[in-house]
C-alpha cells in the first residue's frame, strides 16, 4: 500500500491557517496506475496539459471559484472521480493557538504519530504493507524523516507498527497524483473547518463555501469511521486534534 501525506496551512504561529490540516491518501499498490491514470486523464481534458500540478491554494479560493469557470469544472469532475477510486483518506485537523515548534529528531509530531495508527490499522486490515511518501526532503517539518525512524525504533507504539515499512519516502509534487490528491483534500477540510460548516449552512448565495461542504462531503465518504485498535480506542478517520496539540 502507497500512502501519500501532504498539508495545508502549516501549525506556527506565523502561518495565516486557522486549522491546518494533514492528509494521508492510501492506495493499494494495485490500485496506483489506476488511480494516476483517472487524473492524468483528467487534467489532460479539462486543464489541457497532464503535467499540470494540483496545489489546493492555487486552485481552490474565492478568486479562481469567481474568476476561472474552467478549474471549477475540472475540480468538480476531480471530486466526482474521487468518490469512485479506490482509495482511503485520513486527516487531522489542528487548532491554534500554536508555539513556536521545537525541533526534535527523537519525537514525531502527533499529526503525523496519530496518521501512523490509522495506516497501521488499515494496513493490517488489508493484509498489507504500508510505505508512507511525503511531499519534499527528509528535512521537512523539522526533520520528519529521522522523527519517523526514531519513532519506529524508539517507541513502543513504533515497534508494534508491524505493517508500516521502516524507510519513508520523499517525492515531488510535480511528478505524484497522490501528493496532489492529498493536497487538495487537505484544501476543501481546511476551509471547511476555518468556515465552521459543520455547524450551520454558508449564508444565502455563497456558492464558494456551498461547494466546499459538497467537496467536503465526498471526501467523508473516502475515509473510514469504525476503525479500533487492538485496545478498544476509536481511531475516526478525520479527528480534530486539542488546541496546540500538533
Amino acid at each position: 500500500m502507497l500512502v501519500f501525506i501532504d498539508e495545508s496551512g502549516h501549525p506556527h504561529p506565523n502561518d495565516s491557517a486557522k486549522r491546518p490540516v494533514v492528509t494521508a491518501v492510501c492506495i493499494s499498490d494495485k490500485d496506483s496506475r489506476t488511480v494516476s491514470g483517472r487524473v492524468h486523464a483528467l487534467k489532460r481534458d479539462y486543464l489541457g496539459d497532464e503535467r499540470t500540478e494540483l496545489k489546493g491554494r492555487n486552485l481552490i479560493n474565492r478568486s479562481t471559484f469567481r474568476r476561472k469557470p474552467e478549474i471549477n469544472q475540472f475540480l468538480e469532475e476531480f471530486y466526482s472521480t474521487v468518490l469512485n477510486l479506490p482509495i482511503t483518506i485520513f486527516a487531522m485537523i489542528m487548532e491554534a493557538p500554536f508555539n513556536q515548534p521545537v525541533s526534535d529528531s527523537n519525537f514525531l509530531p502527533n499529526r503525523f504519530r496519530y496518521l501512523v495508527q490509522r495506516i497501521e490499522l488499515l494496513a493490517e486490515q488489508r493484509q498489507e504493507m504500508a510505505t508512507i511518501m511525503f511531499d519534499g526532503q527528509p528535512n521537512l517539518f523539522g526533520g520528519v524523516g529521522w522523527q519517523f525512524n526514531g519513532f519506529l525504533y524508539r517507541s513502543d507504539e513504533g515497534r508494534a507498527c508491524t505493517h508500516i515499512t521502516d524507510t519513508p519516502s520523499f517525492v515531488d509534487s510535480k511528478t505524484s497524483t497522490g501528493i496532489q490528491i492529498a493536497d487538495l483534500t487537505a484544501s476543501v477540510i481546511r476551509i471547511y473547518q476555518e468556515a465552521e460548516l459543520y455547524r450551520a449552512a454558508p449564508s444565502a448565495g455563497d456558492h464558494f463555501l456551498f461547494t466546499i461542504r459538497r467537496w467536503y462531503r465526498i471526501i467523508e465518504q473516502k475515509t473510514l469511521v469504525g476503525l479500533v485498535n487492538h485496545e478498544g480506542h476509536h481511531r475516526p478517520g478525520v479527528f480534530l486534534m486539542a488546541p496546540g496539540e500538533v
